[in-house]
């Protein structure tokens, strides 16, 4: 396509402009008489133009060291969007000026779940044996603008649906916040009562007797490691250790930090417990004001994320020079997983999640009501703006990187 007539034109009205100074006392019979100027056809030749289409906007990118291991195992710009959360929070706070609704609200702080997405959401047993649906990951929280939360759980779910309606979203997290009634989801009711079914066992399929079932992720402890973990449960007196392996996860953000599994006897009955090492939060980047120490920051998390009825497994402890997370593996705590439902049941799941992040972060907001209003009152327009860029960047960065 050549866009000639458009050149001709600005030509054209180009000429009137400057004549009309001149003409402002003209009369009617003056404007008839008028003649613009002629044009031969060899002129059009030389004004024709290919036509080249707006670039779309994009994000400038940052430096970062993408890790192979975690890149070999995304296998989409979803999972590679949960592989590198603190490049996200990076681009975040590069682009400030580009995203209209993040730079209008990111003066309200709050304590931030940190890497919200549609599969780090899940049904956890609290301590009086009741089951929670909530934010199941700690690891990435801390305080920060709450609007990024949000932002991360409208990207992470254009990633892995693109029909996503980022207002119901938005409506979904406002009532939340204002602690509204709102409708569970038949499939999340589902996993509660599975989770209740369950209970505290461990899963079946991972003991076999009084041992770990093994599995390739997994390695023998040595004899230190031992000792480190027998003085880590030391806390737990009424706990007695029967097996120990240390174990990896290649993907997701929390990919190859350090884990232990242990199975305990806990009065006689069977406990499965997980250590998980504790890193700086990928929040780092935007924190709102300085991040507490390890077992303080995973303590507030907890409590936000649970209130205070929280299993009394959950605990920080030291080992050698590292914070682990020691967190119950109850087969009752029972995660999502979008893959295994329909696509208007991952719908509902998804605003049923940004409704629960909304009642988290209405434990820490300065006043919900007004931050309600403010997150409600962000036009569309600037929400589509911002998903939009983030997950053009994430699609194209993993498209470069992948080499497709």
């Amino acid at each position: 396509m050549k866009r000639t007539f458009t050149v001709l034109l600005s030509s054209m009205f180009a000429g009137i402009y400057c004549l009309m100074p001149a003409m402002g006392a003209a009369s009617a019979a003056s404007w008839q008489d008028f003649q613009l100027p002629s044009i031969s056809p060899a002129q059009i030749q030389e004004l024709e133009l290919p036509l080249s289409p707006p670039k779309a906007q994009e994000l400038t990118d940052v430096a970062y060291n993408f890790d192979q291991t975690k890149l070999n195992a995304a296998k989409d710009s979803f999972h590679f969007l949960r592989s590198y959360v603190d490049y996200f929070y990076l681009l975040v706070k590069a682009n400030r000026g580009s995203l209209q609704a993040v730079s209008s609200a990111d003066n309200v702080a709050g304590w931030c779940v940190g890497d919200a997405h549609p599969e780090n959401f899940g049904v956890l047993i609290q301590n009086d044996g009741s089951s929670l649906f909530t934010m199941n990951d700690v690891d990435d929280s801390g305080p920060c603008p709450a609007v990024l939360d949000l932002y991360r759980l409208m990207t992470s779910s254009r990633l892995y649906d693109p029909t996503t309606r980022l207002d119901k979203l938005v409506q979904a997290y406002a009532a939340g916040l204002q602690g509204q009634a709102y409708a569970t989801p038949g499939p999340v009711a589902d996993m509660i009562n599975k989770s209740q079914k369950k209970g505290t066992a461990p899963d079946p399929k991972k003991v076999s007797g009084n041992r770990l079932v093994r599995d390739g992720n997994m390695q023998e402890i040595t004899a230190g490691e031992l000792a480190q973990i027998k003085t880590a449960l030391a806390s737990l007196p009424q706990l007695k250790l029967l097996d120990a392996v240390s174990t990896s996860k290649v993907g997701g953000g929390s990919g190859g930090l350090l884990r232990y599994e242990v199975l305990l006897d806990n009065a006689g009955a069977l406990l499965h417990l997980e250590f998980k090492e504790e890193v700086t939060p990928s929040i780092y980047p935007v924190a709102a004001g300085q991040i507490p120490a390890i077992p303080q920051r995973i303590s507030t998390a907890i409590l936000m994320d649970q209130g205070s009825g929280a299993s009394a497994f959950f605990r920080v402890v030291p080992m050698s020079g590292k914070y682990m997370l020691i967190r119950p593996r109850f087969d009752g705590n029972v995660g999502m997983s979008l893959d295994k439902q329909s696509a208007q049941d991952n719908t509902d799941i998804i605003r049923y999640e940004a409704y629960v992040l909304g009642k988290i972060h209405s434990r820490s907001v300065a006043n919900a009501g007004n931050w309600s209003s403010q997150v409600q009152n962000i036009p569309g327009s600037a929400w589509e703006n911002d998903v939009s860029l983030m997950t053009r960047q994430f699609d194209l960065k993993f498209s470069q990187l992948k080499g497709k």
